[in-house]
């Protein structure tokens, strides 16, 4: 008598292909791309977000702002341009003739005591020849008047005007005739080369209580 083994033993037959084990079921087709671009998308965005917090704040790819600075104030500071006044001074006349040959006479013309001997002083001073003073006819002249006996005497008469502190110099100076010399006594006319009638324009040169 013959023993069999199990019906589903390695001894026994069975269907074809089916040597003791079962056939793995096959996947439905089309199924892996879906998840593999899925992952890819998971990847990518991965990625970017670790470039993202490497770079961080101080690592932005964006251009600072610029800083305009403020433009310079202008600071120009204007220059003062002044012309100086012209001084005109009057050159003193010069005269070839010395002083101390021109005899000079001066009267009193005005109400100031005292007044034809303080500038026959300041004409001596200077050199001229003066004689003793005397008074005018009148004492009524408001202006002093510079008499030369001869015409050519006109600058060193001009030059004493202008040493007397006379303003206007060139005009006080005359030729003495009937029209101007009524304050010149006839006596002294022709006693001194140039004779002075203080008047009272430079009569408050003498100093008050003057009596020489």
């Amino acid at each position: 008598m013959s023993v069999q083994g199990p019906p589903d033993g390695p001894g026994s037959s069975g269907p074809p292909g089916n040597s003791g084990s079962s056939p793995a079921a096959p996947r439905p087709a089309g199924t892996s791309q879906p998840l593999r671009a899925a992952l890819v998308v998971v990847v990518a965005v991965a990625i970017a977000v670790g470039v993202l917090v490497r770079m961080g704040p101080g690592h932005s790819s964006a251009s600072p702002p610029r800083t305009t600075r403020p433009a310079a104030a202008s600071t120009t500071v204007p220059i003062a341009t002044t012309t100086p006044a012209l001084v005109t001074t009057t050159a003193p006349t010069t005269t070839s003739v010395p002083p101390s040959t021109v005899t000079v006479l001066v009267l009193n013309g005005w109400t100031t005591r005292h007044a034809a001997l303080y500038f026959q002083k300041k004409l001596a001073a200077d050199g001229y020849d003066t004689l003793a003073p005397n008074n005018a006819l009148d004492d009524t002249n408001s202006t002093t008047s510079v008499f030369v006996v001869t015409p050519a005497d006109s600058a060193t008469g001009t030059a004493i005007a202008e040493l007397l502190g006379l303003s206007h110099p060139l005009s006080a100076v005359e030729v003495p005739s009937a029209n101007n010399d009524s304050a010149i006594p006839a006596t002294v006319l022709h006693q001194a080369a140039i004779i002075v009638v203080v008047g009272g324009d430079i009569s408050k040169q003498v100093p008050v209580g003057y009596n020489g």
